[in-house]
């Protein structure tokens, strides 16, 4: 499976407010860093530095923090959840950047003071700190790069991997047959036309749908509730799908199940 990025595979930039640059609360709030989303695989991989011309080169640094930081500290870097930062060798890159900031972590694979390269697995994305707080809350990188650690984020798209613009980026040609157990049908029982809507949007966002991988119906005449069939996805994409669920407490109603498709064929 070939990297896109900081993930294997597909790389997903969900939504245009996770992008680098973006404003919200009418300007008083400026995003520093690009919200990624791994669809085939959650884990975070130290990325190669990606030059204008889209050539590739490796590169490495030392953690210098693996951490969470209790929100009661007033130290803001709580709204980082669980999160690596990696202090780049000098002289790898002819940007400012010096330190990539790994955010939103639900668990983290490395230490402080780990020499890290290019492929190597920094993390599992999440979707701890404020990212919990989001509506609906789903699992993802933040992606930060600063020149100091105390410093404003800088353009990010050159580690990223994939343009500062929301969309589906990567190549699924090339990615080998999932193993056994990998990949999962979904089903979701008398669901509300509001609940339907937000798991229909998720798989749309996913790409499931053009797929060929979502199917509906209505459970009865009076077309008050439906019933949904994903699948086979990736663990990526069943994450996604599961994180909407519960954002809507579908999973807490047992309105929502999963099975390993290979369960289906034997």
């Amino acid at each position: 499976m070939s990297q896109t990025g900081i993930f294997n595979g597909r790389v997903l930039v969900p939504y245009s407010y996770g992008c680098y640059g973006y404003t919200r609360g009418g300007g008083k709030t400026w995003h520093g860093g690009i919200d990624l989303m791994g669809a085939d695989d959650p884990t975070i991989l130290m990325p190669y530095y990606t030059a204008a011309d889209g050539s590739q080169k490796p590169i490495r640094g030392t953690v210098v923090t693996a951490r969470m930081v209790d929100r009661i500290t007033g130290n803001l870097t709580w709204e980082w959840g669980w999160y690596v930062c990696v202090k780049l060798d000098a002289n790898q890159t002819p940007d400012a950047v010096n330190y990539l900031y790994f955010c939103h972590c639900e668990r983290l694979l490395v230490r402080v003071g780990q020499t890290v390269i290019s492929g190597q697995e920094l993390a599992i994305m999440g979707n701890s700190g404020n990212a919990a707080l989001a509506s609906p809350p789903y699992k993802h990188c933040h992606l930060e790069v600063r020149a100091t650690s105390t410093g404003r984020g800088l353009d990010p798209t050159a580690y990223a991997g994939v343009p500062n613009k929301a969309g589906t980026y990567g190549n699924t040609a090339d990615l080998p047959a999932p193993a056994k157990g990998r990949l999962q049908i979904i089903y979701l029982d008398n669901l509300t036309q509001g609940d339907a809507n937000a798991i229909m949007l998720c798989c749309k966002e996913r790409k499931l749908t053009d797929a060929g991988l979502y199917t509906s119906k209505w459970d009865n005449d009076s077309h008050a509730t439906q019933s949904i069939i994903i699948g086979p996805v990736s663990q990526g994409d069943a994450d996604a799908i599961l994180a909407t669920a519960h954002s809507r407490e579908l999973d807490k109603q047992g309105l929502y199940r999963s099975v390993w498709a290979e369960d289906l064929e034997e």
